[in-house]
């Protein structure tokens, strides 16, 4: 079963200073903690409220009405689709809603997913675009490579920029400890996470990015990376609410998944 309600999605949604990136945010973290069902429901009650072109009245819906309550019959009732499914019952129903409009949420959405297998591991994060594909009707899918082919020395020169600026003055203190604990550590980073994943920034900024980086990093309860990302999010154009509301966002989630961690988690002083 699902763990999202009504309530609590409107909660979510009303996360200060991230009315335009809580679904993603959200996505992003459900995926780090392993609950993939949880996306469809996210990227529904997103298309239904922040893509809607008339009113609607779905935010009264009561705290004890569950994903039975928000979807139409032969949804995913809280389980995990098929890697193969096409059934047209799960997809999201847009009819009300701006069609570019919901062609960003799901962009964005699915954009966070990929970015959060750097983060928290591939596998979940297959799982969670997987679910995602199957609630997406067809016309809001991709059907080509979001990256554009560029040469390998212009990616890595992004990635360099993209590395410097959230790490700012410790940057080169960073790599060298990553080369120090194992060389290849440090080339895998910059050559294979930094610069063909998160520095590229067509669809989620660098300020985005940076929400999901942080939001990815909670769950893991891993805080020496964490400080250095809270700081990163500053360096990437981020104010110190947004990041306080992207942590709050993230550790709510987190509590609901029934995470919890050793020591307080990092925030900025």
């Amino acid at each position: 079963m699902t763990l999202l309600t009504g309530s609590i999605l409107a909660s979510l949604r009303s996360t200060p200073l991230l009315a335009s990136s809580w679904y993603y945010i959200a996505a992003a973290t459900f995926s780090v903690c392993n609950r993939p069902e949880e996306i469809p429901v996210i990227f529904r009650y997103a298309i239904e409220h922040d893509a809607a072109q008339y009113p609607i009245s779905l935010q009264t819906i009561s705290a004890q009405e569950t994903w039975s309550r928000i979807s139409p019959p032969g949804s995913l009732s809280g389980s995990t689709a098929s890697f193969d499914s096409e059934d047209e019952s799960l997809f999201v129903e847009c009819s009300n809603a701006d069609p570019d409009r919901v062609r960003i949420i799901a962009r964005k959405t699915r954009e966070a997913l990929l970015k959060a297998a750097a983060l928290g591991g591939l596998p979940k994060s297959i799982n969670s675009l997987i679910q995602l594909r199957n609630a997406t009707p067809h016309e809001f899918r991709e059907d080509g490579v979001m990256r554009p082919e560029i040469p390998i020395e212009e990616e890595a020169h992004r990635g360099t920029e993209f590395w410097n600026r959230v790490y700012g003055k410790v940057s080169r203190r960073v790599l060298s400890q990553m080369s120090t604990a194992y060389p290849d550590l440090a080339h895998y980073a910059h050559q294979h996470v930094y610069s063909p994943l998160l520095s590229y920034t067509d669809v989620l900024s660098a300020k985005e990015t940076s929400f999901v980086i942080i939001a990815c990093l909670i769950p893991q309860d891993v805080n020496p990376q964490l400080k250095g990302h809270l700081k990163g999010g500053l360096n990437n154009g981020a104010t110190k609410e947004e990041i306080m509301s992207v942590r709050d966002l993230s550790m709510r989630i987190c509590r609901l998944c029934g995470i919890s961690w050793k020591d307080e988690v990092a925030k900025l002083s």
